[in-house]
């Protein structure tokens, strides 16, 4: 006789998300080529009323991570992320994620390749908040087709064109875009009829950064500075990177653009 029905669920019946969001990979090509760059893309969606973050949490957080295993004589870039939301907490401003965000990575294949099947192994962590806070991980394979002579093409769907929309884009493409790093100040300068203009730092050991100053805008151009701290004493003879991201607008597709410039041993500008 077959059991009788149960009103409470079993160990295989259960389908909790104990990591309150999920993760897809694809590519943006059709297959790969010799010596292609092409970008691995890992969504990560989180839970209804849940936060994953970005690079740079912000006040509090962790920030998402990605780790490919790539096979032999493949290389993999820094990851892009997406322009983040701001959110406020009692800690202060966090940035991150509230709805499903494309995480963009670059692997370039080797010159020589053979026609088959290859397999990039993604690794994702991440921290995801509501009113407590908990850590995820997931690991997804993604198999994807070689060439020995022809490098792929560019998949041009809605969903990918959709996601390319949110990246940042660099400096160069603002109009009049500039950056110049003078003393202790980030200055950043352009045009645009974007309001508000916000700049998020990325700090790391060498760096540190004060509270940005309002930004001062005549008709559609802007210079905003930003106080940076640069600790000579474990500089040495090492390259200070001094990057962030700045955001025009409050929209999620609206654009921002990545601010990198380094700083050398005893000066204070490049």
């Amino acid at each position: 006789m077959p059991p009788p029905p149960s009103f409470f669920p079993t160990e295989e019946t259960v389908d909790e998300n104990f990591g309150h969001a999920i993760t897809e990979v694809r590519t943006d090509v059709g297959w790969v080529g010799p010596s292609q760059t092409f970008h691995v893309i890992v969504l990560i969606t989180p839970d209804e009323g849940w936060h994953t973050y970005w690079k740079n949490p912000g006040a509090s957080g962790a920030p998402t991570e990605v780790s490919l295993h790539v096979p032999e004589g493949f290389t993999v870039g820094d990851p892009m992320y997406p322009r983040p939301n701001v959110f406020s907490s009692p800690e202060g401003q966090t940035y991150g994620y509230d709805k499903p965000a494309a995480i963009f990575i670059p692997v370039t294949a080797p010159e020589f390749l053979s026609d088959g099947r290859a397999k990039i192994t993604a690794t994702t962590s991440w921290l995801a908040c509501k009113k407590i806070c908990v850590i995820g991980e997931e690991t997804k394979e993604l198999l994807f087709s070689t060439h020995i002579n022809a490098q792929g093409p560019l998949n041009k769907d809605m969903q990918l064109s959709r996601w390319s929309q949110s990246l940042p884009r660099p400096v160069t493409d603002l109009e009049d875009g500039e950056i110049v790093v003078s003393g202790n100040t980030l200055s950043i300068s352009g045009r645009t009829t974007k309001r508000p203009i916000f700049f998020i730092g990325i700090e790391n050991q060498l760096v540190r950064f004060e509270q940005t100053e309002r930004a001062i805008i005549h008709e559609n151009t802007f210079r905003i500075q930003i106080p940076v701290l640069i600790d000579a004493s474990k500089q040495g003879n090492e390259t200070a990177i001094v990057e962030g991201l700045l955001l025009l607008g409050r929209g999620e597709t609206d654009p921002s653009y990545s601010i990198r410039t380094e700083v050398q041993p005893g000066t204070r500008a490049k």
